[in-house]
């Protein structure tokens, strides 16, 4: 099966979520990241800061546009119960901004709609990346990784063989000290300690 099967067989199965956002994506490139990677997360950060200036934007307009329904119904109110004529010019200029912002509003949920698309496009090619570099350094940090293990092994042998050597060595000193203590006497074992092991 290609990478690349593999790779959609996988989406076919799974969610993914925003991987700037995904704490075990982030605990990862703490440990490093190639510049494409970087690149795209550039990316997808730009698209975020536009989804979000466009969603406040749109609330924004959305406001605008319950002012102007209150607006409309009190103007309606005037023409209809005060029959105030002066007051259609206003009505038909709030229609109008009414009209207008309803566009904007369409306009900007669309374009919403492509960054959400885009985001998740960029999202994906991140993925991918991500997938290519981790693989490429945990083949090469497998091979690192047996170079040490070997090495700790090595160095646990030795490490073994040394305790073997150092225990046998006390068990010899503290064999001749008993010796020479249950022989000579401790003071003499001291004047003897100095005579021999002072040189």
């Amino acid at each position: 099966m290609k990478t690349q099967d593999i790779f959609q067989d996988i989406l076919s199965k799974k969610r993914v979520p925003i991987l700037l956002s995904y704490a075990p994506y982030q605990s990862m490139i703490k440990y490093g990241q190639s510049n494409k990677m970087r690149d795209i997360s550039n990316q997808i950060k730009e698209l975020i800061a536009t989804e979000k200036k466009h969603i406040l934007e749109v609330n924004t307009l959305h406001k605008e546009k319950s002012r102007i329904t209150a607006n409309v119904l009190y103007i309606s109110n005037e023409l209809n119960s005060q029959n105030n004529l002066g007051m259609e010019k206003r009505l038909e200029e709030q229609r109008l901004r009414m009209e207008e912002v309803r566009e904007e509003i369409k306009n900007r949920e669309d374009e919403i709609q492509d960054i959400i698309m885009e985001k998740e496009e960029k999202n994906l090619e991140l993925l991918k990346e991500t997938i290519d570099y981790a693989y490429e350094y945990m083949k090469k940090d497998e091979v690192e990784l047996k170079k040490v293990l070997e090495e700790i092994e090595i160095l646990r042998q030795k490490l073994k063989v040394d305790r073997e050597k150092r225990d046998k060595l006390e068990k010899r000193v503290n064999s001749i000290y008993g010796f020479l203590h249950a022989m000579v006497g401790a003071k003499d074992t001291e004047k003897l300690d100095e005579e021999f092991l002072s040189k």
